[in-house]
């Protein structure tokens, strides 16, 4: 069960990386062409969500400071980030930090999940 949980982990990180390019893509649509932010918004409270769970996963599987903290990190960064949005009306300012955070937690959860490109990629190496 710790070495699923711990692939479970690594991957949900490519995967919330994945959801982040998503995003992006989401805010654009809203800017440009779609009538709200709201796919934007729902999409963002289902990473928020996945974030959870990864935190869950670091100390269910890996268990170790540096997966936890990771984890821990990338969960406090994106809960930050959703903050920032509601700064919009007193202090645009703040709030602007919104799409830098995104690229500080899609850089984190490509990093988290980085182990399993590298096994992946040693295991299918010649020898």
């Amino acid at each position: 069960m710790r070495a699923g949980a711990t692939n479970a982990y690594y991957g949900l990180g490519l995967l919330i990386a994945a959801g982040i390019v998503v995003q992006v893509f989401l805010a654009g649509l809203g800017i440009f062409g779609a009538e709200s932010f709201k796919a934007h918004e729902n999409f963002g409270w289902i990473l928020h969500t996945a974030a959870i769970v990864l935190f869950v996963l670091a100390l269910l599987g890996p268990r170790t400071g540096r997966t936890i903290g990771l984890g821990f990190g990338l969960l406090v960064l994106m809960t930050i980030q959703i903050m920032l949005v509601g700064a919009r009306d007193d202090t645009p300012y703040l709030a602007a930090l919104h799409p830098v955070l995104a690229l500080f937690v899609l850089g984190l959860a490509f990093h988290v999940g980085m182990p399993l490109i590298s096994r992946r990629r040693a295991a299918s190496a010649p020898r």
